[in-house]
């Protein structure tokens, strides 16, 4: 039985070991992880007993905006649900609140799940290119 949890009580190797297998989140130091996990205003996690097998987390400014990050699905749990029922639990404290935007990034191929629960692409989402920050003048 898989169950959703949340806040921050999670081993950065459980996070690790679980990010590993996706993609974009591969080779993450377990430090770094650690910190991200730390600095999140919204942890959400489900387990399959002791085993992590999916996480989300919110970065919100407490009033307006809040953002999705690290939403993942281990490949061997995905299309049972579970991935809306983080989802779920990861939103309803801001929609609960009015939030005015509620924002993610999409990886690749996975931009479906997210139109299903009411998620579409905004028009004006921008990436900061590191390599064309401007450099302040010495």
């Amino acid at each position: 039985m898989i169950e959703i949890r949340t806040g921050p009580a999670v081993a950065a190797h459980d996070i690790k070991a679980l990010w590993d297998k996706i993609a974009f989140s591969r080779g993450r130091d377990p430090e770094t992880i650690r910190l991200a996990v730390e600095e999140t205003d919204w942890f959400v996690h489900a387990w399959d007993g002791d085993r992590l097998v999916a996480t989300a987390r919110v970065i919100t400014d407490g009033a307006f905006y809040a953002t999705l990050w690290d939403v993942i699905v281990d490949p061997e749990y995905q299309g049972q649900g579970i991935g809306k029922l983080v989802m779920q639990r990861a939103v309803e404290p801001f929609l609960d609140r009015n939030f005015s935007f509620i924002a993610l990034y999409a990886a690749e191929g996975k931009e479906g799940f997210y139109t299903k629960l009411g998620f579409d692409a905004h028009p004006r989402g921008m990436k900061l290119k590191e390599s064309q920050w401007p450099k302040s003048p010495d």
